[in-house]
């Protein structure tokens, strides 16, 4: 009899564990393909989980791309296009965009940072500065392979666009193609237009106007956030 309600006990704590756990999942989005695949986010008391099922049935998954300190509202799935997913995470300042297939296996095609900055722009609030993983980082990655720190590690990164903003800091100092100060440390102050032309390593090109020409120069990235 005891071994009964022992056994009787044990079954009961696992039912409870099974019920506990599911109820602590909760679907934050979901896409559904018209072949039958299917994307969805979850979050559980560990974080967030990003899932693909084939058409075919077989998953794939990540637990890691999505920080678990970002609110529910601002992570969303869109479809991109046909056959291709966005997964978009907002912050404050930043968005993070990884585009995948939605074929037999999810390939990761793209993953950008989004940076917002004043606008040189009078007709425009914000400027956006848009920094994306070089192709040899993403090639050959797949869903559950996708590596946030990885991908948008500095020395990973390449500018994908030019873009007009202000200077923010009270000094910027300028720095030659070799990243060393030019001579005489000449600077831009903080309201200078410039146009980012280049990015590397945290450091951004730009395109500026002296008194007489326009030059070009390397600025720290911070100069303009």
């Amino acid at each position: 009899m005891n071994g009964y309600k022992k056994y009787f006990l044990v079954v009961l704590s696992a039912i409870f564990s099974i019920s506990v756990c599911a109820k602590s999942v909760v679907i934050v989005d979901e896409i559904k393909n018209n072949d039958g695949s299917a994307w969805m986010v979850e979050k559980n008391d560990k974080g967030y989980y990003v899932k693909y099922t084939n058409a075919r049935g077989k998953e794939y998954g990540n637990s890691t791309i999505v920080s678990s300190d970002l609110e529910e509202s601002n992570l969303l799935l869109d479809t991109a296009s046909i056959g291709i997913v966005s997964l978009v995470m907002n912050y404050p300042r930043d968005a993070y965009i990884f585009n995948f297939s939605s074929g037999n296996i999810p390939h990761l095609i793209s993953a950008c940072k989004r940076i917002t900055l004043p606008s040189a722009d009078q007709q425009q609030v914000v400027a956006l500065l848009i920094l994306c993983s070089k192709d040899n980082v993403t090639r050959n990655m797949i869903l559950s392979s996708a590596d946030a720190n990885k991908l948008f590690s500095s020395e990973n990164l390449i500018l994908n666009g030019s873009v007009k903003t202000l200077i923010g800091n009270d000094r910027a100092f300028l720095f030659d193609e070799n990243k060393k100060n030019k001579k005489n440390n000449p600077y831009l102050i903080k309201g200078d237009v410039v146009e980012i032309i280049g990015y590397e390593n945290s450091m951004l090109k730009v395109k500026y106007n002296s008194k007489t020409k326009s030059d070009v120069a390397w600025i720290n990235f911070i100069d303009v956030l």
